[in-house]
């Protein structure tokens, strides 16, 4: 992985990377695990943060962030089961 696992997820948050099964193939399997493991800690932190219902522009970015969050949980669940991973965790 030419960046840590933590700067990655930074941009797929950001909308700078969108993870495909084409994307992901230059991966090995621990660098997916551990892609898996910062996508995972990224949405716990971003669900846990607290925007006051007023803001309605920081709400609908922070649920942005969390969709494709999301996203690249799926892809890359679905990648590693048809590789032969274990799967998104």
């Amino acid at each position: 992985m030419a960046n840590p696992a933590w700067k990655t997820v930074g941009d797929i948050v950001e909308g700078y990377l969108s993870l495909s099964p084409v994307v992901l193939k230059r991966y090995q399997d621990g660098e997916l695990q551990a892609l898996a493991v910062e996508l995972e800690k990224q949405a716990r932190e971003l669900r846990a943060q607290v925007i006051p219902t007023e803001d309605v522009e920081s709400v609908q970015k922070k649920n942005r962030k969390l969709l494709r969050l999301q996203q690249a949980t799926q892809v890359l669940g679905a990648f590693r089961s048809r590789r032969g991973g274990s799967g998104a965790g």
